[in-house]
This record gives C-alpha cells, structure tokens and sequence, in this order.
C-alpha cells in the first residue's frame, strides 16, 4: 500500500473510531463495513506468478499403443503422419513388474534388453514411416506384484517392497531411454503414466530418477503423465520439462454435445490447468488427449465398457470433443500440444476393436480423423 494513502487511512480511522463510541447502532455498522471494505480495496492484488511460455514448433502428436506389434512385423500399417498430418509420435509399450520365485520384485519380461531391443525395432518402423520426433511413453502393469488393475491404485506396504519395486521400475526406463542415443529422433521421455499413488507416495524416487537421467541423457527432454485426478498433486513438476496431462475430465452428460457445450465445460479446467503452470513455470503437454466415439463420450470417460461395433457408436460426439479440445486450448502459448488417443497400426479387418464404426478410441476412418488433419494441418502452414 502507498505511505501516504495508510497514513491517511490511519488518520480516517482514528477519527471514526471515536465517532462510533457514540454513534447510533446502525450508523455504526454501515462505518464498520464500509471500514472492511476500503480496506479490502486498499491492498494491491495478489502478484500471480508468469505463465510460462512453450517455445518451438507445437507438438501436433498422436499415440501408438501397438508398439510390440509394430516390432514384430506382420500386417501393420504406418500411416500416421501421412493420414494425420501428425509431427510428433509417442510410443507406449506395455512394461509389466512381477515377483520372482523368492518374493522379490523384477521386470516381467527379463531381461530388460529383451524388450528395449524389441522398442528399437518399432522406433525404425516409425521413423522409417516419416515420423521425426519421438516421446517414448511406457505403461507399466502392477498386476503381478499386487492385484491392482488400473496402475494408479498401485502402492506397497513395506520399504522393503519399494525399493525392490523402485529399482526394477529404473531398470525399464534407463533401459528405454538408452535409445535416445542411437535414435536422435527420440527426443522425449515420459517417466511414468497415471502413477497417482505411486508418484504422490515416492516422490523423492522420481526426482533421483529424473537427476540420473539428466545426467546420463542431458539431450532427452522429460515429462510425467498424469491422469486428470492427480497432476495437481505432482510435486516434482519443476524438475521436469513439461507437465504432462492425461486429458480425460468428465465435462458434459449429454449424449450428443455440441461443441460449445463441451468447449464451455473445458473453462474451469483450463483455469485450473493453467494455475499449475503458473506456479510450477514449465508448460503443459496433453501426454494424452482422446474421446471415444459412444454416446456420452465426455460424461466419465473411464466408465464407457467394452469396446464394440455397432454399440452406442456416436462418432459426431467424439468429432465435435476433439474440436471443443483444440478450440479450448491449442492457442494458448503455455501450451505446448500433445498426443491424441489414439491410432491403431495393426490392419486386421476381421477385428471388430479395429474397425471406423467401433465406440473406440481410435479415430482411424472417423469422423475425428478430419477434425485432428485439419488442425494439425494449420499448425503446419
């Protein structure tokens, strides 16, 4: 506050003070209020930390889940960039942990080279494909440790347990990231996907994980990707590059919304998003973005079921979310851009979860596919 407008204001108060010694009672409370206010008003707003601003090109991405199929050869296809106009790729193998005979915790598939030397071979495909830049995103399954399905429930009891856990988890991604120095291409690591109890938990481990890496890769940019419920609660954003969301909110339980509708349900998570930008000064990355094409698609994402043909399949529901996602958020510069999910590379038309008419997350053949080419396309003009 200025000098002289306390002085003064300490002066008005005295003054009212001894007035309201003898005022009458309602006069009193309207100088009381008034007296809150003015006061209220006379302090300077709260100083909000800069926005960071997320210098480059965008990162227009879409993300492969099929990565050992794409190392295994077969009927794929590889016509990401091609079909999307897609700059960025984020391959996510699927990495589990198990107990070993004497109860100890190891990679599933030992040892680790085995399946580092199985994702090299579906960098090359990739690349070879048109793709010029790659995050690596691996999903890791807890199931055989502890029974947790969904990889964010999965904690431990005991210390001992944790470190077992925690040094068999570094060995997967020291061993993925080891690739980024034969493959340039590679120029993102996630360390860990929807870990919420996991990284809240330990977050002392992922910090040193993220120092080591530094160390060992100073060239490999890193995020984490945290799941719509828990990147507030992240505490080593600061040590990272990006911050990394999973997009799946829950916004509108319509059946078919609009994309003003969802575009409107979008603001108060875009204030919120952006508030941990702020405070944390590194940009946010949508490590996944993506809408299944069924009715309600943005009702509670994680509760649609099965993925079928010819059930509840709403393909204008999922086009018109991808276009309230890009309307929302793709020009504000704190954002860097992200990965949708997702686009299928196995060509198996006898499959039904690979089909355009399916209520997946694919957006191959649907409507959505036009909605993300368009969008990219701009971003590349």
């Amino acid at each position: 506050m200025d000098k002289r407008i306390l002085v003064a204001f300490l002066n008005l108060s005295e003054n009212v003070c001894q007035f309201l010694r003898f005022g009458r009672p309602w006069i009193r409370l309207f100088f009381v209020v008034l007296l809150i206010s003015c006061t209220r008003d006379a302090l300077p707003d709260e100083e909000l930390p800069d926005l960071p601003i997320a210098t480059g090109a965008k990162i227009n991405g879409g993300s492969i889940l099929q990565v050992w199929v794409l190392s295994f050869g077969g009927n794929i296809r590889t016509d990401i960039a091609e079909r999307t106009n897609a700059n960025w790729v984020a391959l996510c193998p699927l990495a589990g942990l198990e107990r070993n005979n004497s109860g100890g915790i190891r990679p599933f598939n030992f040892p680790v080279s085995e399946e580092t030397y199985k994702l090299k071979t579906a960098i090359e495909k990739t690349i070879a494909s048109g793709v010029e830049n790659i995050m690596v995103k691996p999903l890791t399954s807890f199931y055989l440790v502890k029974g947790d399905r969904f990889w964010g429930d999965f904690y431990l009891e005991t210390e001992e347990d944790w470190l077992d856990m925690e040094r068999a988890f570094s060995e997967y991604i020291m061993g993925f990231a080891s690739l980024s120095v034969e493959f340039p291409q590679f120029r993102m690591l996630s360390i860990g996907n929807e870990l919420r109890e996991f990284a809240t938990r330990r977050p002392q481990f992922f910090r040193n994980l993220i120092s080591g890496l530094r160390e060992a890769y100073p060239d490999l940019m890193l995020t984490y990707s945290a799941n719509w419920d828990e990147y507030e609660q992240i505490t080593f954003w600061e040590d990272l590059d990006y911050i990394g969301v999973n997009s799946y909110f829950p916004l509108v339980d319509t059946k078919t919304p609009t994309v003003a509708e969802i575009s409107n349900a979008f603001e108060p998570v875009k204030r919120q998003i952006e508030g941990v930008s702020r405070q944390s000064g590194r940009p946010v990355l949508f490590t996944e973005y993506g809408f299944r094409s069924i009715d309600h698609t943005v009702r509670r994402p994680w509760e649609h079921g099965e993925i079928l043909t010819g059930v509840r399949v709403n393909l204008q529901a999922q086009a018109n979310a991808y276009s309230a996602f890009y309307d929302t958020f793709w020009d504000e510069p704190w954002v860097k851009g992200g990965f949708f999910w997702e686009w299928f590379t196995e060509s198996d038309l006898d499959n039904p979860y690979y089909q355009s008419d399916s209520n997946g997350w694919y957006i191959n053949g649907k409507p959505a596919e036009q909605v993300v080419r368009k969008q990219y396309s701009q971003e590349a003009d």
